[in-house]
């Protein structure tokens, strides 16, 4: 039998921890022990319950022979495993050596902003493996009766980023986690007007007008004193080779070709993270794309010696926005110069299947309903002319 103990402990600043720990013993000996602690003590007993039912049926299950070692997975508070999620797509977090979350992108800015909030909402403290739909629905009601007044498809992101978390936790990170809870949830959180999809974004393809803007406010930029990035050969780079920001700061050096003015694109973003083929790419360096990465300068970082732009991502597109935002350019994403490059290449002739290679999407439905908003006056209608047929 397995029994529970639970121990009050007073911090120096007289809060009180709950500190339970469940033991199985057998002949007077222990064979299995679990603790941990919590903010209270109804939080402490519920999980102690909790684990001393799940390690009586697994010694159960060992005295019966049906028990596998991997499915004796631990408890942590929805809050615990956010954390863990967090850390494992933070690339300044150390990675124990073959690791292979080492090759996991980092979080959008959204995204990871959405998780560190919801540290901060009683959901958190809520073990994952007793997470119900009702929790869902309480944290939405509350989310949406905040003085910020939040819109339904505000609220959306906090539901569908912890659903992302939830899902990993049995198979990534060893945790139990109920997943039934958002099924029952979505039905009446859209019913009843909590959460709401966003519509979809229309297109913000550049003009020229608003790069030669941008490209003005980066170079003041760049020349500021204290400045390292050079965000002028970035943004080139990204209007040539429609290459995403985060894959931009992540090319290394061995993977360009100068001579064959080529680079590999490694571990791109890919929709469907259960898909096991190679997900490198090698794309053509137009125009001067092969100049501006030969001209680079070399880091002096031992760790980051090996990476052509050596820097955070995240700080390029802070950069591109806050020069946004001065100059009143508009809703332009760092993202958009994406679609523009695409679209300037399929204006220019460039076969559908040649622009799928180049942006890495596999899916072609994705890249002509997403990415080509085509000009029809920029049409290169000689580059359609057969040969056979040309005076």
């Amino acid at each position: 039998m397995a029994s529970v103990s639970i121990e009050e402990r007073k911090s120096a600043n007289g809060n009180s921890k709950f500190r339970v720990k469940v033991r199985v013993t057998k002949n007077g000996k222990k064979i299995a022990e679990k603790q941990d602690t919590f903010s209270t003590r109804k939080l402490a007993k519920t999980w102690g319950e909790k684990i001393r039912n799940e390690m009586e049926a697994i010694e159960a299950r060992k005295k019966a022979g049906s028990f596998r070692e991997e499915e004796n997975l631990k408890e942590a508070t929805v809050g615990e495993l956010i954390d863990l999620y967090l850390r494992l797509h933070d690339p300044d977090e150390p990675k124990k050596p073959n690791d292979p979350s080492g090759a996991i992108e980092p979080l959008g800015r959204t995204k990871m902003y959405v998780l560190n909030a919801l540290l901060h909402y009683p959901i958190s403290a809520i073990l994952a493996s007793n997470l119900r739909a009702d929790d869902i629905i309480a944290h939405c009601k509350l989310r949406r009766n905040e003085d910020t007044n939040p819109k339904p498809q505000t609220v959306f992101h906090d539901v569908t980023y912890l659903h992302t978390v939830m899902q990993s936790a049995k198979s990534f990170f060893k945790i139990n986690a109920n997943l039934k809870y958002h099924e029952e949830a979505i039905p009446l959180l859209v019913k009843y007007k909590l959460i709401g999809k966003s519509q979809p974004r229309t297109s913000h393809r550049p003009t020229d007008e608003q790069l030669q803007i941008m490209r003005e406010g980066l170079r003041k930029r760049q020349e500021h004193r204290g400045s390292i990035i050079p965000f002028l050969d970035i943004l080139d780079i990204s209007l040539l080779t429609a290459m995403r920001i985060s894959e931009i700061t992540r090319v290394r050096w061995e993977d360009f070709n100068f001579e064959k003015k080529t680079l590999i694109i490694r571990e791109r973003k890919d929709p469907d993270p259960t898909e096991k083929a190679n997900k490198h790419s090698v794309i053509p360096l137009i125009g001067d794309a092969a100049d501006i990465i030969a001209r680079q300068k070399k880091s002096t970082d031992p760790e980051k010696s090996d990476l052509i732009f050596p820097y955070n991502s995240r700080s390029v597109t802070a950069g591109w926005q806050r020069v946004r935002k001065e100059l009143g350019v508009g809703d332009i994403r760092y993202h958009d110069l994406r679609r523009h490059c695409l679209s300037n290449l399929a204006e220019r002739g460039v076969p559908l299947n040649v622009l799928a290679k180049i942006s890495g999407h596999k899916s072609i439905n994705i890249l002509h309903n997403v990415y080509q908003h085509l000009e029809m006056e920029n049409f290169d209608i000689e580059s359609f002319t057969p040969a056979f047929i040309k005076k």
